[in-house]
């Protein structure tokens, strides 16, 4: 063996590999500065323009990756939580269950201790909205403490009497994994620029509420459902945006929710048209 050959074949290997890591960490700096320039720019442009943006404003990261969502059988879960006589099989994974004994509510603590004490896996929704007219609840499901917002329908859905007492719900479940490899994740501010850049937020505005949700554009085809990452903000009290977390494109949840309106509105009079040519 050419113990002199080796040695100076380590040698070498070692220094390539210090040139690499070097480079790493002083690409990693120098990327680090420009995003540390660019957010300053932003908040610059911000206070000149007045506007006001929350001060809690989501965490952070590197990088973000899509997921999908596949329906997961809770029926046994279910059962073991409400009682077999209590629980019944809906259509699209739903599970009803019904209540032996009515659940008043008054405040959100409230609807907190009732998911604890009733709903399986019921620390994994968050309120979405409240529905006066039919006296509904309706929540979404949660990934990584994100929300997650269905193409469709809400996972979880408290029907309440008119004493404001829960009377039963229904439940469906999704399991999650990422999807694709992860990608760089638009920082906070650079997602509140595109804002700026499509003049949505202008002079004297306000940046009322920022979080970082998943949500499912379009209509799944078979069971799973991709979701993509976005900034969902609120602007004024009154317009929500959502700001792909990737590459930055927009849409409001206004577009979101007309565009399921229609498709659904469509399937139906396809369904019409079919049953009348039979």
């Amino acid at each position: 063996m050419d113990w002199s050959r080796t040695k100076t074949i380590f040698i070498i290997t070692f220094l390539l590999l210090n040139t690499f890591l070097i480079y790493q960490i002083v690409d990693k700096r120098n990327n680090g500065s420009i995003n540390v320039k660019a957010q300053n720019s932003v908040e610059q442009q911000l206070v000149n323009m007045n506007i006001t943006v929350t001060d809690d404003l989501p965490e952070e990261r590197d990088e973000i990756s899509h997921i999908v969502g596949e329906p997961s059988d809770i029926e046994e879960d279910v059962i073991n939580q409400a009682g077999e006589e209590n629980v019944s099989v809906l259509d699209n994974g739903f599970m009803e269950v019904t209540l032996e004994d009515t659940y008043a509510v008054s405040n959100q603590e409230d609807v907190s201790n009732f998911f604890d004490q009733h709903v399986w896996n019921g620390g994994e929704y968050e309120y979405d909205e409240w529905d006066s007219s039919d006296q509904q609840m309706y929540f979404n499901q949660t990934y990584n403490e994100a929300t997650v917002v269905t193409y469709d329908e809400d996972q979880l859905v408290l029907f309440l009497n008119e004493d404001d007492e829960i009377e039963s719900y229904i439940q469906s479940y999704l399991s999650f994994e990422e999807g694709g490899k992860k990608k760089d994740m638009l920082a906070p501010y650079r997602a509140i620029e595109m804002l700026l850049n499509d003049n949505i937020v202008s002079y004297n505005d306000e940046i009322n509420e920022m979080e970082v949700g998943y949500y499912s554009l379009f209509q799944p085809e078979g069971t799973a459902q991709v979701f993509a990452p976005m900034y969902r903000i609120e602007v004024n009290e009154e317009s929500e945006y959502l700001v792909n977390a990737i590459d930055g494109s927009i849409r409001t949840l206004q577009e979101v929710s007309e565009e399921t309106n229609n498709t659904e509105g469509n399937q139906e009079e396809n369904g019409s048209e079919t049953e009348e040519d039979e």
